[in-house]
């Protein structure tokens, strides 16, 4: 740990002790004459106070064990993942680079023209053999600032369709594309400039089929957007590294991006199109489709740390709750399909990840539960002890969002509560795993997969079963602990 890593860590600890001092500390205390007055009031008050705390919590020992044993089993897990992250090194572009033709295909349905055309001239500004918009007929705007774009352009190329569904605009595409690899790209995606020998530089080894970038947040305006940057360097720094360290084998190569050999895909499109999951056809969920078909085959993906790419954030919490959902229910459906399927157990850091991943569905409870049960015992040095623990555990875990934003120490306490809520949307995106929620309609022939909308009442019978399953949780901590 280096010296900004420590600097902060230190901050974030005597920030919170200062906190619990101004808030518990008794007004008598500070009330004496004199700084000898002060610290002996302080001394008696600690002495009383931990003594007091030692006796209540000695006769609740056993009760906290179980407690001990989850944080060490999950720090355990994390400082594996750390270790192994830390064997990742990007694939470095060699004097003579490598080389290959480049398609880029979007696919484009109710986007800002203003930012899709800011995206047009960043992927321009990588020089690639040629750009390819699939964008939806009803979309004028888009299709009016492409022909702009496009003029007196010979490699870039309009696809106007009447198909309903983004894995038709990208099928489309890729059929259409003439480049060597194909990447694919949502149409609010900025590229940084000379990325394209980084991005093409994996694809040296001939066993590597996909490759995937670095993501951040194009704006860092709202607090959704903040939290959703922190979950990307989450992402950023310690998923994909470690994945791409321990076997080149990544959960997901993402839409925002993601580079593929062309005619590995090809065979694939049929596939592709009419995915099944769960006795549900699939429309959203592209990218993870895409990833599980090409590692099935037992090629390699690799993440691509030193290309970086920008992408439009949620802006609000109605977005944020939305796109978590969305891409949960995504993970889980094709988690469960590749362990089930059994490729991914010849990768064994992946099925670990998956694995580790349901199961911390559930565990992420226990510890708000220990925290409520302490409260109710008057365990209030437990109680703050296991928040003094979340915001030191969650400052050590994000410490390379933190030298990115040094000021987001300050939201740490507001990360900690929203990482809750979105373990509380990974339980209710398990509840709900074979619904979907579609981008815009789309009206399915084939009656075997037609699917409609949940209702409210099925929505609310998904609640109670989220809640349910929480309570059992509680029960069977009691039980087992009493």
């Amino acid at each position: 740990m280096d010296i900004v890593s420590l600097v902060l860590v230190f901050a974030c600890i005597m920030l919170f002790l200062l906190i619990a001092f101004v808030l518990i500390v008794p007004p008598s205390i500070s009330e004496g004459s004199g700084t000898t007055s002060i610290w002996r009031g302080l001394s008696i008050w600690l002495t009383d106070t931990l003594g007091s705390a030692l006796v209540r919590l000695e006769e609740h020992f056993w009760f906290y064990v179980p407690l001990g044993i989850i944080g060490l089993w999950r720090w355990l897990t994390w400082g594996f993942k750390r270790t192994c992250s830390a064997y990742y090194k990007p694939i470095e572009v060699q004097p003579q680079p490598y080389e290959s033709s480049i398609s880029i295909i979007t696919p484009v349905y109710n986007e800002d023209p203003k930012t899709f055309r800011k995206a047009l001239d960043s992927w321009e500004a990588n020089s690639p053999n040629e750009i390819i918009a699939v964008i939806d007929a009803s979309d004028q705007e888009c299709i009016k600032a492409f022909r702009e774009f496009s003029h007196r352009k010979d490699w870039a190329k309009l696809l106007i369709t009447a198909k309903r569904g983004k894995r038709e605009a990208i099928v489309d595409g890729i059929i259409a594309a003439s480049g060597e690899i194909v990447a694919l790209v949502d149409s609010d995606t900025m590229w940084s400039n000379g990325i394209r020998e980084s991005l093409l530089a994996p694809f040296s080894d001939p066993d590597i089929a996909g490759v995937t970038p670095r993501n951040h947040p194009i704006e860092r305006n709202s607090l959704w957007q903040k939290m959703t940057d922190i979950f990307w360097d989450i992402r950023n720094f310690y998923d994909l590294p470690s994945q791409t360290a321990m076997g080149c084998a990544l959960t997901c190569l993402t839409g925002r991006t993601s580079l593929y050999r062309r005619e590995i895909l090809l065979p694939k499109l049929d596939e592709f199109l009419n995915e099944v999951l769960l006795g549900r056809r699939k429309e959203s969920g592209e990218d993870k489709c895409f990833t599980r078909l090409v590692q099935k085959e037992g090629w390699k993906t690799y993440y691509q740390k030193t290309a970086a790419i920008y992408s439009a954030a949620a802006p609000d919490f109605r977005t944020f709750v939305s796109q978590r959902l969305r891409w949960t229910r995504n993970s889980h459906n094709s988690d469960l399909a590749s362990l089930v399927e059994g490729w991914a157990w010849k990768h064994p850091y992946l099925a670990f990840y998956m694995v580790d991943r349901y199961l911390s569905t559930f565990t992420l409870f226990l510890g708000p539960i220990f925290m409520g049960i302490s409260i109710f015992l008057n365990q209030w040095v437990v109680a703050g002890a296991i928040l003094a623990l979340w915001m030191c555990g969650r400052a050590i875990k994000i410490l390379p969002h933190l030298k990115r934003h040094p000021r987001d120490l300050i939201l740490l306490p507001v990360f900690v509560v929203v990482y809750f809520l979105v373990a509380l949307i990974k339980l209710y995106a398990l509840v709900t795993i074979r619904e979907q929620i579609w981008i815009r309609e789309d009206e399915l022939t084939d009656m075997k997969f037609k699917y409609r909308k949940p209702g409210v009442f099925q929505k609310i019978k998904d609640w109670i079963l989220t809640t349910e399953i929480i309570t059992s949780i509680v029960f069977i901590v009691i039980f087992v602990l009493r």
